[in-house]
């Protein structure tokens, strides 16, 4: 057995089902053995769509993904998806291919054909990166990184296999057992005392709040958040890429946090006498709108990541053990009846709703040609309910995020730290490929998709079950919004796009296609983009202003 073929079966056993890549030369010693093993590869048309799927395929289904590439230019394009994941904490195992070792031995030899320093670019979007120099310590480092990655889930890890060290023999010396270490470090000293500080401060609280993060999803605690929120009548906010770890038809979901919060996620926040912050990092888009250095003395602070932890109390450990710690602690004061001791700040914080006005989804007008994009988007995502959505970057993100509701966790994905044009295309495959039994809809800018439109030769080939709707208004409308608003541009520059015929473009790849710009048009492509397999509808809509966040 070589150590590619080692890779590929460690892999197996810690039963990965799919890869995300495209092939070149340096990385043909591991396609080998990926040929031979049970692990099906996906063939994206570009590494950074690979990278979007393997990140979406994590996002949807509480794994980590991997992806691979070859050397240089290859691993080079995988740079963009890595970053996404790694601002927005999604565990992938990155592997790219690479020049023999020795090539490596001094600078001189980057001059080498397709060489290039990887690792020291990697190690700024990953959470570790591993060069191996022989075989044993490749065993070492798969072990490792595998470890980081099921325990450790904060982001992605990378792993530079150069061509010889992947065809080095691997002799029963290199080997041990596979063997996985949950017991996971954490930098913290007095972890049991600020356990106990914690306790004491939400079982004191009068007004607690919990802000869920993504970590509730890598630390597979969903199940328990739900329990505790139901048990104890807690209120709940969430961050962006948290949407839906609760319910967001319960009524203790109050909404996101932070720059798009609501009237009562927004009160909750700021009056809250407990912030109880599981897995998140509470970025500038998160705490937008806190006040000053006393507010964050109400908060407690629970993530695997220390060098993110910002509260009164910093608890560096993972947010399932906390929550199991919770539970314990305060079922065993109040029994397994249900507690309506918040049932007075519930209502407080209910007294501060208001419903959600925007402007331009209602039938406000006879036969409006053409169409406006937030009506379109709420009429999408109306006919296809229940169903997984993505989004890009662009004016319809903000309709989009606005107008869905989440019954569940991954039933809308975006990147929400990055915000790169291109991803919602190829992460629509990731998770059509996770999921083949549900139907996966993007929504799309006519932007984004031209950065991308390659993987609708993927999508076709794979038959994914992918509706993508191509929110066209011939512009990059965000950019002229802040040049019209912001910057006092005399006239738009550079921001109007003269497109593809989107619907010819999609039929050339063997998709069936519809354009809508009118309200009956639009209905028939729903209708027919409702049917199984992939389809793509070109939606025709006017220049329009987003609503800015107050």
């Amino acid at each position: 057995m070589n150590v590619a073929e080692y890779l590929v079966n460690l892999l197996e056993k810690d039963n990965v089902e799919y890869i995300f890549g495209h092939p070149g030369e340096q990385i043909l010693p591991f396609y080998n053995a990926l040929s031979k093993s049970s692990i099906k590869h996906i063939l994206t048309r570009h590494e950074q769509g690979a990278a979007h799927a393997c990140d979406s395929y994590a996002r949807s289904t509480g794994k980590y993904g991997v992806c691979v590439a070859t050397a240089g230019p290859g691993a080079m394009n995988l740079v963009m998806g890595v970053a996404t994941a790694f601002k927005d904490s999604v565990p992938m195992l990155v592997i790219t291919g690479d020049n023999d070792y020795n090539d490596y031995n001094d600078d001189s030899n980057y001059d080498n054909f397709q060489s290039f320093p990887l690792n020291d670019i990697f190690e700024n979007i990953t959470v570790k990166t591993f060069h191996p120099a022989n075989a044993k310590e490749a065993v070492s480092n798969f072990k490792e990184a595998l470890n980081i990655l099921k325990y450790y889930p904060k982001g992605p890890v990378y792993i530079n296999l150069s061509k010889d060290v992947a065809l080095f023999d691997i002799c029963d010396c290199d080997v041990d057992d596979i063997d996985f270490d949950e017991n996971i470090a954490f930098n913290h000293l007095n972890i049991d005392a600020d356990i106990n500080l914690a306790i004491e401060k939400i079982s004191n609280a009068e007004k607690p709040l919990i802000v869920a993060g993504n970590g509730i999803v890598w630390g597979q605690a969903i199940e328990l958040l739900n329990e505790f929120v139901s048990k104890h009548r807690v209120p709940v906010t969430t961050t962006y890429p948290a949407r839906g770890v609760l319910s967001e038809y319960d009524d203790l979901n109050l909404g996101m946090c932070g720059l798009r919060a609501n009237a009562m996620s927004e009160y909750a926040y700021l009056n809250s006498d407990c912030i109880i912050v599981l897995g998140a990092r509470l970025s500038e888009r998160t705490i937008a709108k806190s006040p000053n250095d006393e507010f964050f003395d109400r908060i407690i602070h629970v993530n695997i990541d220390d060098k993110c932890l910002k509260g009164g109390i910093n608890l560096c450990m993972d947010v399932k053990e906390f929550l199991n710690c919770l539970l314990e602690s305060i079922g065993n004061k109040y029994g397994s009846a249900i507690n309506d001791k918040y049932d007075g700040w519930i209502d407080e914080i209910y007294a501060h709703d208001e419903d959600l006005i925007i402007e331009g989804i209602e039938d406000i007008e006879a036969n409006y040609n053409p169409l406006r994009a937030p009506y379109a988007i709420n009429k999408i995502m109306g006919a296809f309910e229940g169903a997984y959505f993505l989004s890009d970057a662009g004016t319809h993100t903000t309709w989009t995020t606005l107008l869905a509701k989440c019954d569940r966790f991954a039933k809308l994905l975006f990147s929400g730290g990055f915000g790169p044009m291109g991803y919602g295309l190829p992460a629509a495959i990731g998770v059509a490929v996770a999921h083949p039994d549900e139907k996966v809809v993007v929504i799309c800018g006519d932007g984004d998709i031209q950065m991308v439109s390659q993987e609708l030769a993927t999508i076709h080939e794979y038959d994914l079950n992918i509706a993508i709707f191509v929110i066209n208004n011939s512009q990059l409308g965000i950019i002229r919004q802040w040049q019209d608003t912001v910057y006092d541009f005399d006239e738009h520059y550079q921001v109007d796009l003269i497109n593809p015929d989107f619907v010819k473009l999609a039929e050339s790849y063997g998709i069936d296609s519809f354009r809508a710009d009118d309200k009956d048009s639009l209905l028939l492509a729903i209708d027919g983009a409702l049917k199984e397999g992939p389809c793509l509808v070109d939606v025709c809509v006017v220049e329009e202003n987003i609503p800015m966040p107050k």
